[in-house]
């Protein structure tokens, strides 16, 4: 008997042990930060992190939005109808005697000394040049 009335004592004196050093925590924050500037004005609106995320998306949905609705009233500017380009024969340029890029001829020309020595003369080849502008 003596060993259960000792047990329960030092039960009771855990106990009240244990909540003399339990910590007491009230969850509070720390304290407010001071806002500057524009961050005053809109916090005074939107104190809240998840506020102001919210305004900012909300902004960004609003602006989309915005600009579908004008595209949608606006409409589609009409289109100019495509040019087709004629293909036209170019002339051979006949002062040169460099016949036309486009022509069966140019391969032949190529392969002549007539097209090496016109690339080394730069008499010849500024010549060619003034001529194709």
């Amino acid at each position: 008997m003596v060993l259960s009335v000792a047990s329960s004592v030092a039960r009771r004196r855990t106990m009240m042990l244990a909540k003399q050093m339990q910590q007491k925590r009230c969850m509070g924050g720390g304290s407010t930060q001071e806002w500057e500037g524009v961050d005053k004005v809109v916090r005074s609106y939107f104190p809240g992190d998840h506020q102001l995320a919210l305004a900012i998306m909300g902004g960004y949905v609003g602006l989309f939005g915005l600009y579908k609705i004008s595209s949608a009233i606006g409409g589609k500017k009409p289109e100019a109808a495509p040019v087709v380009a004629v293909a036209t024969p170019v002339a051979d340029v006949a002062t040169s005697g460099i016949p036309s890029v486009d022509s069966p001829e140019f391969d032949k020309y190529i392969e002549t000394d007539a097209f090496y020595n016109m690339l080394d003369s730069d008499e010849q080849l500024g010549k060619v040049l003034a001529d194709m502008k």
